[in-house]
């Protein structure tokens, strides 16, 4: 995807695509998209809400907007301006995080997931976010009986992120262990956790 096809796509999710890069060392994709895998003990809270969409549950994407919003805000998902970190594609095989603003209308839950860019269809979220300064990291999913907001806070201290990102750090000193991609985002946990533990 082109940089303004995505940009048009989260303007349909009421998130404003930022120019500029990111902020050093973020949050690993790979350990972001771990969160939904956390429990209790890795700090982990929900925002849960029953149903799926095609079975008429009324309201229910309003209610997972509530629920997204109130813990993006009571567990620091926003930095100054309303400003975070989402994964996206852009051009070619390549995703990333991009940098947006949360503008003041917007439906992450419904017309967001209906993008395609935060899940597949309206009702179905799956994505992941973080805050500017890595210290928070969120995911929207959706499972067999409801969809959900996870919030994960310090990621690197969350032990199940901590110790398969280790494992993950471990399989890189073998050759031809790990795909490029798991190489690349074996040095982004580096970078992340040294960031994290000064």
């Amino acid at each position: 995807m082109t940089r303004l096809s995505v940009s048009e796509q989260l303007r349909a999710a009421g998130l404003l695509l930022l120019p500029g890069g990111v902020p050093p060392a973020p949050l690993p994709l790979k350990a972001a998209w771990l969160l939904a895998t956390c429990g209790p003990g890795d700090g982990r809270k929900d925002a849960w809400v029953d149903g799926w969409v095609d079975e008429d549950v009324p309201g229910l994407e309003e209610e997972a907007n509530k629920g997204w919003f109130a813990l993006a805000v009571d567990q620091g998902l926003f930095g100054p301006e309303r400003e975070f970190l989402v994964h996206v594609p852009f051009d070619g095989d390549s995703s990333g995080w991009g940098r947006v603003r949360l503008l003041d209308e917007w439906d992450i839950m419904g017309a967001g997931a209906a993008s395609g860019l935060l899940g597949s269809g309206s009702g179905y979220p799956e994505f992941v976010m973080a805050s500017l300064d890595g210290r928070v990291g969120m995911r929207g999913t959706t499972y067999q009986s409801g969809v959900s907001s996870i919030v994960v806070p310090e990621p690197w201290r969350a032990p199940t992120v901590y110790t398969y990102m280790n494992r993950l750090t471990e399989r890189a000193a073998q050759p031809d262990a790990l795909d490029e991609y798991d190489r690349e985002q074996v040095q982004a946990w580096l970078e992340y956790v040294q960031h994290h533990m000064r």
